[in-house]
């Protein structure tokens, strides 16, 4: 059992203070930090000389803290490499840690150890719920959240549990109620909990700080229930969000932000949550970034039989082992990264995976469907779009169009749209086929040249204006571009696809999530070079980011990603070869058409006379 520290007075309290600031060495900023409290506090009333009034004795930097025996003791478990980041992490001036990068590089040690010095400075107050100016009578917490709470408690609270069991000063000074099971009870009602990975878990609490755990793999949820507006339920940012607004609501008002909140997750696919966190830290210097792999902090030594290189690729270049030898050009070399050959042939096995697990890199699909990305790219930069840009939302930026890039007019269009939700983008593509071109095998396959692609975003806290979508084609048919055909996909389509047909465009529904068809069809023009596009960004990195669903029958796009653009694009290719009339305006026999189409062909057609014989008999009921 260690000793009790020494109880202060609150005339000791600035004289001990400044005993502490000359013998600190390391920890700079929690010295500065003290100082500045003594400097700005000599009237009494600044609340950080408040704070040191509330001291029961003064807090030990986050070294001895670590390494002290009375304390953790963790010298032994600790590579010098993670002592030094968990030093820094812990001087002052941080709010949040973002945690990322490989398995194996201290990410949960580093949260553990960091939560579990967050609660011993709140064990060093008389009073903490003064301190903060909260009730006395309510909690002070600190939450392990996950996917689930099994998850936070299985990782997480259970091995952080063991830690402050272990510890000699929380069991003399600071022990916790042993008869409490599903929580940690400690005195003046500070409470650490393992909860659930629902959005409102800690709803109610005054939730000091702790670790979200396994952000990068929470569930993404597009047309959910669980938003207002059936939009997209992102799990991450809302239990992010959840727990952000209720420390600053409970804690801010004094001026700073105490506590720390650590964020936990290995990478996965760009546009992740903690890309977020990364990008928001440029410029927010609260936030404390750790991106490590194992090789970064373990001891010098530890790998000896040297380092293979890996390209890790980009939105058209998959990642590869490369050889020895080979060389990249020098605006290539941000692209390459060293790794010990000891995990070689996890890198060769499967390099996705080894690049996200190992690497710490996040990758693009997992199971791409577009796994030739060279020749996807290739088929971009080939047209030159008849819009002015590649997205507008019809409020903030206004879309215009050059006619004179209109081509082939004697041509008829086929355009798809896929509405997007209120908080959603919306695609929208317009193509046709100039000619046929013959295979080695016979066959007579389209040229598709793409007029446009359109990303229509909602505005700032609005809802894309559908209508403006069909005073779009409209507007362009006026112009003289020949748009035969329009389809919608099912999501709110049935008011535009009954006026646009009353303006005289053929339209329909066609989804591009009921089967694999239509994403069949364009893989296949994409990689023959069958396809011109203009350039555009947004829908290159859609294409390339598609994920292959064997199990559910489907392409989707990774979490946080999207692929309206690339479902417009996807249901124009579609709609021109089911349209009998482009075979026959070009000649093409009906002998020379692939198998796969004239079966396509075929259905559609016993498709179109069934309804016409629907329609038929609804018209002689109602005539009877």
């Amino acid at each position: 059992m260690t000793s009790n520290p020494s109880i202060l007075t609150d005339s000791e309290v600035l004289d001990l203070t400044r005993e502490y600031v000359r013998r600190t060495v390391k920890n700079r900023r929690f010295a500065e930090y003290i100082l500045q409290s003594i400097d700005e506090a000599s009237d009494g009333n600044d609340w950080r000389f408040r704070q040191c009034q509330n001291l029961k004795w003064m807090p030990v930097d986050m070294e001895e803290f670590l390494l002290g025996e009375e304390y953790m003791n963790a010298e032994a478990f600790l590579y010098p490499a993670v002592i030094d980041e968990l030093i820094e992490m812990n001087a002052g001036g941080y709010t949040e840690v973002l945690l990322t990068g490989g398995i194996g590089s201290a990410k949960t040690t580093c949260a553990l150890y960091t939560t579990a010095y967050q609660l011993y400075l709140l064990s060093c107050y008389k009073q903490p719920h003064r301190q903060f100016a909260l009730d006395p009578h309510s909690e002070i917490m600190i939450v392990f959240q996950s996917i689930t709470q099994a998850k936070a408690k299985a990782v997480g609270y259970d091995r952080f549990k063991s830690m402050i069991e272990t510890s000699p000063y929380f069991r003399a000074n600071f022990p916790h109620d042993p008869n409490m099971k599903s929580s940690l009870i400690f005195p003046n009602r500070i409470e650490v909990r393992p909860i659930s990975g629902q959005q409102f878990a800690s709803i109610g609490e005054n939730v000091i700080g702790g670790l979200i755990d396994e952000l990068n793999y929470m569930d993404v949820t597009e047309k959910s229930k669980r938003t207002i507006d059936g939009g997209t339920y992102d799990q991450a940012v809302a239990v992010y969000n959840s727990i952000a607004r209720r420390r600053k609501s409970r804690f801010h008002q004094l001026g700073e932000l105490p506590g720390l909140l650590c964020l936990v997750s290995s990478r996965r696919y760009p546009g992740q949550f903690t890309d977020g966190k990364e990008k928001e830290a440029e410029t927010d210097k609260t936030i404390y970034v750790y991106d490590k792999r194992v090789w970064d902090i373990k001891p010098e030594g530890t790998f000896t039989s040297g380092f293979f290189t890996v390209f890790i690729g980009d939105q058209t270049r998959k990642p590869r082992v490369m050889k020895a030898e080979e060389k990249l050009p020098e605006k290539d070399q941000h692209l390459i990264d060293h790794i010990p050959n000891e995990y070689k042939p996890e890198f060769e096995t499967d390099i996705f995976d080894a690049l996200r697990e190992i690497g710490g890199k996040s990758t693009l699909a997992r199971h791409p469907f577009l796994a030739n990305r060279e020749r996807v790219e290739h088929c971009f930069g080939r047209r030159q779009s008849i819009f002015g840009s590649d997205w507008v939302d019809f409020e903030d930026t206004q879309l215009s169009f050059n006619p004179r890039r209109f081509t082939d007019l004697h041509e008829p269009r086929f355009a798809h749209v896929d509405l997007g939700l209120t908080n959603d983008s919306a695609g929208v593509a317009i193509g046709y086929v100039p000619e046929f071109i013959e295979n080695d095998r016979g066959e007579m396959l389209h040229q598709i040249n793409i007029d446009g692609v359109l990303e229509v975003r909602p505005p700032r806290g609005g809802e894309i204006k559908f209508w403006k979508i069909r005073d779009l084609f409209y507007k362009l048919r006026e112009n003289g571009l020949n748009i035969q055909w329009i389809t919608f996909d099912t999501y709110q389509s049935v008011d535009s696809l009954q006026l646009l047909h009353n303006q005289g465009f053929t339209t329909g529904n066609a989804s591009m999530d009921k089967t694999r068809a239509p994403y069949e069809f364009l893989k296949t023009a994409l990689y023959d070079g069958r396809i011109a596009l203009p350039t555009h960004s947004h829908l290159l990195t859609e294409l390339v980011s598609l994920e292959d669903v064997p199990a559910k029958g489907k392409i989707d796009h990774p979490p946080r990603g999207s692929k309206d653009c690339a479902d417009a694009l996807a249901g124009v290719v579609y709609g021109l070869v089911r349209q009998r009339l482009i075979y026959v305006r070009h000649d093409v026999p009906m002998n020379m058409i692939p198998a796969q189409v004239q079966q396509l062909l075929q259905r559609n057609q016993t498709m179109r006379e069934a309804e016409d014989r629907n329609i038929e008999q609804t018209r002689e009921i109602i005539n009877a």
